[in-house]
């Protein structure tokens, strides 16, 4: 019976947290901006030519004012992560780290059209998995974030990483290296969530670094050597690159302070357990935290901290 009655609570939560998702998306600025780069931004070749592709397509024929419920990023970097949603808000909830600033920083922006959190309806599902990413990291490392200067975002998705940070009061450095296309969109996102100045600028402590440019990790490199404490953050997205571009990531991690990597068991053919296991053993520099997510099975994190860091 109390099996039963917490299914039927759960379908409830669901039921109710539809029926609220359909709010009127808000009406956003810099939409022409967004929908003339996308022939230029949308020029990825190799793995990502395909999903970039459909981004595009979807961003013209479905308008930006709802994009986080347009099917290819519904379905990548928005997802509903409907059978962990709870565990992952539990946990969130349940953390020490978790103080009434951080329970603040859990409310999601309308920009976008988010999907609601079924049992949280305040936030979204991938906001609240970002706050057990940013749990987990403090918790393992004992990381001040007050204290961090510089953030490199790999492969930051729509900037939500980004815009959980600001809320819990992040104002320096923040570098996003990702794809073109994925840039393009998390400057029009960020532009509607946090505009600065007339023209509805992003904030001014975001840079952006494209992926694929050959002079991106030296400059990344640059950018580590002038400020720190330092934090790379790559969720999922390490994982989901080819062996060469991993090997143009990897070296650089030994000059950040603090790594924050997730990942699956396999991806493409590549032994990721067997990759960044054998990547904490290259990188000495940095006391590594290696486990599976005890919410997300054949998932998971590798963290790391520089002895003098913490």
């Amino acid at each position: 019976m109390s099996r039963l009655s917490s299914k039927t609570r759960t379908g409830v939560r669901r039921i109710a947290a539809k029926i609220l998702g359909e709010y009127p998306p808000p009406r956003l600025r810099h939409t022409d901006e967004l929908l003339a780069g996308l022939s230029s931004a949308e020029a990825v070749s190799g793995e990502w030519s395909d999903l970039a592709a459909a981004i595009a397509r979807a961003l013209r024929s479905g308008g930006p004012d709802r994009f986080l419920r347009l099917a290819p990023i519904a379905k990548t970097v928005h997802p509903r992560i409907r059978s962990h949603s709870g565990d992952y808000l539990r946990y969130v909830l349940a953390s020490p780290r978790c103080s009434p600033e951080f329970q603040r920083a859990l409310t999601e922006s309308p920009v976008g059209q988010p999907l609601l959190h079924p049992y949280y309806p305040l936030s979204s599902p991938l906001l609240v998995q970002h706050a057990y990413h940013l749990i987990r990291l403090l918790e393992t490392t004992g990381l001040d974030l007050g204290a961090l200067r510089l953030v490199v975002d790999f492969g930051a998705g729509y900037g939500g990483f980004f815009r959980l940070l600001r809320n819990l009061g992040y104002r320096d450095a923040y570098v996003i290296w990702d794809l073109a296309l994925m840039c393009a969109l998390q400057r029009f996102y960020l532009r509607n969530v946090f505009p600065e100045g007339e023209a509805g600028e992003p904030p001014a402590n975001l840079t952006w670094l494209p992926a694929g440019d050959a002079a991106t990790p030296a400059a990344v490199r640059a950018r580590v050597a002038a400020r720190g404490p330092s934090l790379f953050v790559a969720t999922w997205s390490l994982s989901e690159t080819p062996a060469a571009v991993r090997a143009t990531v990897a070296p650089i991690l030994e000059n950040f302070d603090y790594v924050l990597c997730t990942y699956q068991r396999t991806f493409a053919g590549i032994d990721n357990a067997e990759y960044f296991a054998a990547l904490a053993r290259q990188l000495p520099q940095l006391r590594w935290w290696h486990a599976e997510c005890p919410i997300f099975r054949n998932n998971f994190y590798l963290i790391g901290a520089r002895a003098a860091a913490r």
